[in-house]
């Protein structure tokens, strides 16, 4: 994606979503008096037009048949003057201004005089200004008013000059009271680091050459700032208020202007930022109005009744960055997302005593930002934050990720600035000596504290968030606890120890209105609750689960395998019928880690470019492939799928080999990817579906099959194959006169036919239900696969014969060999070499491979498979942080 390229995707997305707004709720260009059930004020139209201005100016913004002049102009005609003030009173005049000043301009022309008054009202503020020297409004206010009377005397309107030098000395006092330009957002200055410390270089961007150095070094810092704290979906500054879809703008806004004004140190990554967050923005709109209320919460004043507003304010956003771009070089390419977010673990310092700042960790197995600043809101408490893995509720009055307490009926957490911080190796450590009344932006007289002290130390091993605590208590709590919170459609695996009486709970939160995050719903909180104790040691961890979709979901080898994972792997159902749908695959695909394929043939048959073009979506939803090969080939010995298992060889992010032998084999026959990880994992046994089998059992199933008792009877079952050599057994069996043996046919194919040896019971092959199966597996003493030649890569018969703790005569065949050790009976190849075998069975020789084969039932278990399975999971990991 170029510069130029992003530009004009982004000019006509936003197009696109204005005209469906205007279809659906503004037709004609008459907009609605109430919007469900809320008041549309002037604020919408002021930020229509300006938005308006900025699509004209990448030459686009046509409405309802207007050009982009002509409909700002339909917008304009109707506004409150009177109504409009502050941010929507520069918008206005900034709108305007860009077409020329009040007087002659074009956008004007066919206003009457009053029309004219009322306009030039809505660009004016300076009934604000009061309440600005009052301390009523924010300080961030200073450089509102500066807007508003730059864009009057932009018009050539009567402006007040007074205002203007004095809200000009304010906001360069705002900008300059920081060395390097940290905005502390809070009126009561306690640390408050949030979107607006970067927030407020964009906002004041117009008026930079008046604000001199100091908006120069604050850009600075703020390009940064959102350089160390972005996400991979684009978000930056994920903590505080206005993130959510604003978070998404800034990023997109400010990589505009550093790359359209030589700013960035690294514009080709930048200009991936730029893309990335355009592209999560995207889902932010449903029909030109934004779902940012909708099972997911901005704060309380960004809420409902600013729904148009925010909408607007969020597309003139993005018009702007568009318009921006388009000053960037058209040969700047962006850097591939693989390289777009090196790994990182660093703590950015806003202030130093008392400390604030925010961690930021990326590693292969986790990301995330960690702020340490001075509200106790639930936004900016110390909590780990990453959009669709670690979120808290927005602002409310609901600890989240760190422990609290109750005394008297007030919630206390250390979350204000602590006492000290200290950056460790791939983790921090914060102390803090008081704890503080939570869910408080500003500190004021009649906030409380508890006297007492936390220190945590935090630390990061390989995809898990670890955290030590330490609290003491100089006043003994009424209660204490910590919980914290999933994400939705990410599980995670969260682990409690502490040294005190404690009950750890996992609450169903789905639905719950407080338990909304700017991105989603927090469907559940894991909780501990503790007794307060003077000094308390408490420790916690929390790990992303994987979330795998396997192709053999709800298979009997899949529970087998998946069922020990539970606590670190999300088992996701697998629909083949997404693999032709790119639209349902890409939604379904958005909450997969990994894709693990089993049988490649049973995907998209033998189209080879059907697989391709399915594995070209699974990358470009950053899904990572781990093919287990339990076949060299399909069982069907169709020469067309060689092509397909070459793709998914070179595809695939690991290989699962149930073998050495077999791994060796494959990556003799197959060009696998330099980044394919490969492994050795056994196919576990077959016990746990067997159960156990005693005499009685035994002799139930011989009567159902019509079997006379027998000192050993053998057995030979599963599917017909060529290389199963079914007629040489038997009739191997047939030229051995031993009274003693029994041979049970329970695969006879078509072509084959039993001897006429009423030592051996032939049945035709079938499928019959497992109970019935393991009835007859009951009945033998030993399992024999004489599998030769051909291209059998693995067999999962060795599983049920260690699954009975039976021995198994087997030909030569490395696989069987390596997989059965000494519980293998091995004859070679060949009838003469199976005769000499069967002739050779003595019952020390059988019961000394059936202990061997009891011995390794532990090797097999699924338990230490599913573990080595996970272990492999864990080292693929998840693109997906």
């Amino acid at each position: 994606m170029s510069s130029h390229a992003l530009s004009e995707s982004i000019a006509a997305w936003v197009q696109e979503q204005l005209e469906a707004l205007v279809a659906r709720h503004f037709p004609g260009l008459e907009l609605p008096t109430v919007f469900a059930g809320h008041a549309v004020g002037p604020d919408v139209r002021a930020d229509l037009a300006f938005t308006l201005g900025h699509l004209h100016g990448c030459g686009r913004g046509r409405l309802d048949g207007s050009s982009a002049p002509e409909a700002i102009a339909r917008v304009l005609r109707p506004i409150d003057g009177a109504a409009t003030h502050t941010f929507f009173s520069y918008r206005v005049a900034e709108t305007l201004a860009s077409f020329g000043r009040f007087d002659g301009n074009p956008l004007l022309e066919d206003f009457d005089d009053e029309q004219r008054r009322n306009l030039a009202l809505a660009c004016d503020s300076t009934g604000f200004a009061k309440l600005y020297d009052q301390n009523l409004l924010p300080r961030n206010y200073a450089a509102v008013l500066l807007r508003c009377e730059l864009g009057r005397q932009a018009l050539g309107l009567a402006h007040d000059e007074a205002l203007l030098e004095r809200t000009l000395a304010a906001t360069r006092a705002l900008l300059e009271a920081h060395p390097q330009g940290w905005l502390d957002d809070s009126n009561s200055r306690i640390g408050r680091y949030d979107i607006y410390t970067a927030d407020v270089y964009l906002f004041t961007e117009p008026m930079a050459d008046r604000l001199g150095p100091a908006w120069q070094r604050g850009i600075d810092a703020a390009l940064a700032l959102v350089d160390a704290t972005a996400h991979r979906d684009g978000t930056a500054i994920s903590w505080g208020r206005s993130t959510g879809a604003l978070s998404l703008c800034l990023t997109l806004e400010l990589a505009a202007l550093a790359i359209g004004r030589g700013r960035a140190k690294d514009p080709a990554r930048w200009l991936a930022l730029a893309d990335r967050a355009f592209g999560s923005f995207r889902g932010w709109m449903d029909d030109g109005v934004i779902n940012a209320h909708q099972y997911r919460s901005p704060y309380g004043y960004r809420g409902p009744q600013r729904r148009l507003q925010l909408t607007l304010d969020a597309l003139g956003k993005l018009a702007w960055a568009a318009l921006e771009l388009r000053e960037a070089s058209a040969d700047l390419a962006a850097t591939p997302l693989a390289e777009a977010f090196p790994p990182r673990d660093e703590f950015v310092a806003f202030a130093a005593d008392p400390p604030a700042g925010v961690w930021s960790h990326r590693s292969a197995g986790l990301a995330f930002v960690l702020p340490v600043v001075g509200a106790t809101r639930s936004d900016y408490l110390p909590a780990p934050r990453n959009p669709g893995l670690f979120e808290v509720p927005v602002d409310a009055d609901l600890p989240t990720g760190v422990p609290f307490v109750m005394r008297h009926g007030v919630r206390f957490a250390a979350g204000h600035q602590p006492r000290s911080v200290r950056k460790l190796e791939q983790g921090l450590e914060i102390h803090y000596d008081r704890f503080s009344q939570s869910g408080l932006l500003e500190w004021g007289e009649e906030a409380r504290t508890l006297p007492g002290s936390r220190t945590v130390r935090f630390r990061v091993e390989g995809r898990t968030l670890h955290a030590e605590e330490t609290l003491g208590f100089d006043q003994r709590p009424d209660l204490a606890a910590l919980q914290v919170a999933e994400a939705a459609r990410r599980p995670l695996h969260v682990r409690f120890e502490c040294d005190v009486p404690h009950r750890v709970n996992t609450i169903d939160t789905a639905g719950l209105a407080e338990y909304r995050s700017f991105w989603g719903e927090l469907p559940r909180v894991h909780q501990i609750d503790f007794e307060p104790a003077e000094r308390v040691s408490l420790r916690w961890s929390v790990t992303p689960k994987l979330r795998v979709s396997s192709t053999e979901h709800g298979h009997h080898y899949h529970r087998s395998l998946y069922d020990p994972m539970q606590d670190r792997v999300q088992d996701v159902p697998f629909d083949r019928g997404f693999v032709g749908a790119p639209a349902l695959a890409r939604d379904f695909l958005r909450d997969v880690d990994v894709f693990h394929l089993h049988w490649p043939e049973w995907i998209h048959g033998p189209d080879v470019d059907a697989h391709r073009r399915f594995i070209d979506q699974l990358r470009e939803s950053e899904v990572r492939i781990v093919w287990t090969q339990h076949n060299r080939a399909p069982h069907r010995k169709d020469a067309g799928y060689e092509p397909v298992y070459q793709l998914w060889a070179e595809s695939a992010d690991a290989a699962i080999h149930h073998s050495h032998w077999g791994e060796a084999w494959m990556r003799s026959l197959f060009r696998y990817g330099e980044h394919t990880l490969h492994r050795v994992i056994p196919h576990g046994h077959f016990g746990n579906l067997i159960g156990a089998v005693d005499a009685e059992a035994r002799q139930a199933a011989e009567a159902d099959l019509g079997l006379p008792p027998c000192a050993l009877r053998l057995g030979v079952l599963g599917a017909p194959r060529v290389e199963k050599k079914v007629q040489m057994l038997m009739d191997a069996f047939a030229a051995v006169a031993r009274d003693d043996l029994q041979l049970l046919v329970l695969c006879l194919a078509e072509d084959e036919t039993p001897p006429d040896d009423p030592r051996i019971h032939a049945l035709p092959h079938a499928h019959v239900p497992r109970d019935v199966f393991n009835r007859r597996l009951a009945t033998l003493d030993v399992l024999v696969m004489p599998i030769e030649g051909g291209e059998y890569l693995t067999t999962g018969q060795f599983a049920d014969a260690i699954g009975l703790g039976i021995p198994a005569i087997t030909s030569d065949w490395p696989f069987l060999v390596e997989m059965l050790g000494e519980a293998a009976l091995v004859y070679g190849q060949g009838q003469q070499a199976l005769e000499r075998c069967l002739r050779q069975l003595d019952p020390d020789r059988v019961a000394a491979a059936a202990a061997a084969s009891r011995a390794l039932q532990a090797r097999y278990d699924w338990a230490t498979i599913a573990e080595q399975t996970a272990a492999l999971l864990e080292e693929v990991g998840t693109a997906k942080l």
